[in-house]
């Protein structure tokens, strides 16, 4: 899970110009109406708003950062359910964040398996349900947010990352194996809010687990090419060996573009050995 600026795609004009009437309707149904049933919220599903959202998350998941254009079924994600809350140990219901069903900060791209409850498997081969679906924990329900009411208060207690809020690199880490984790040294609240977006999201199901894994090894592979590039270069003072850094040092970066899956665990393994690199770099440039 990466960090997404919310600001480098316009909210799209469906959302500007219907949103305000839309959830006024809603809200005349449930409250004024006294509808039990769901409301037929529309203005999400505009193809103007699957397009935005596309470009936002460069295809990929919020949280797992899959491809979600070419390989799975795409969600178009209310952060905060729009229809009903779900709490996850007594399975009892409340009513949603039916108010923000058009709200531009409130949707996310997802992939099916994130979004949606199902039942996965560890990289042990355990099986776990997971998927956000209707789920919304927070660490204290006094503080859930009721129509009209400021998101303030509310966030301060969530429990589930918003990768268009917090940096989840400044919150998560992986391991070789990739499997995803808490980073040491997290304030209580902040690793509390990582478990859960695991658990919730299933974000470390065997299939993303291996994925993770590979990705870490390629980062880590290409890593140790410009490591022996700039040995032999040291030892034989050999141009070639320059030309063939400044080649493994643009696969490196290419690692990098935002369009890559698990860009989260590139950048984790780049950080890991980003001293090193660096004073490579600056060698290199001063020859």
């Amino acid at each position: 899970m990466i960090f997404i600026n919310r600001n480098k795609v316009k909210k799209p004009d469906v959302l500007k110009h219907g949103a305000d009437d839309e959830h006024n309707e809603a809200h005349k149904h449930y409250v004024t109406d006294a509808y039990t049933k769901a409301f037929d919220h529309k203005l999400f599903k505009n193809i103007e708003v699957k397009k935005a959202l596309e470009t936002l998350f460069n295809g990929k998941c919020a949280y797992c950062e899959s491809d979600v254009i070419t390989t799975s079924a795409i969600d178009k994600e209310h952060f905060r359910p729009k229809t009903s809350i779900k709490d996850r140990t007594s399975k009892k219901s409340i009513r949603g964040y039916y108010w923000l069903a058009a709200d531009w900060d409130n949707l996310l791209l997802a992939c099916a398996h994130c979004n949606r409850t199902g039942t996965h498997e560890t990289i042990n081969d355990e099986e776990f349900v997971s998927g956000k679906l209707d789920y919304f924990p927070i660490s204290n329900e006094s503080k859930r947010a009721i129509y009209g009411a400021d998101l303030t208060e509310e966030d301060k207690v969530r429990l589930l990352l918003n990768p268009c809020k917090e940096n989840p690199e400044t919150l998560i880490k992986y391991n070789s194996d990739g499997e995803i984790l808490p980073l040491n040294g997290l304030k209580k609240m902040e690793e509390e809010m990582v478990e859960t977006s695991v658990m919730i999201f299933g974000l470390n199901r065997s299939t993303l687990h291996k994925k993770r894994r590979e990705k870490w090894k390629t980062v880590q592979l290409q890593i140790e090419r410009i490591k022996d590039a700039y040995e032999d270069y040291l030892e034989t003072s050999n141009k070639k060996y320059l030309e063939r850094l400044i080649v493994e040092f643009s696969e490196l970066k290419e690692c990098k573009t935002s369009d890559k899956e698990y860009l989260g665990v590139s950048r984790f393994v780049i950080r890991q050995e980003l001293s090193e690199l660096r004073k490579i770099l600056i060698a290199i440039k001063n020859i």
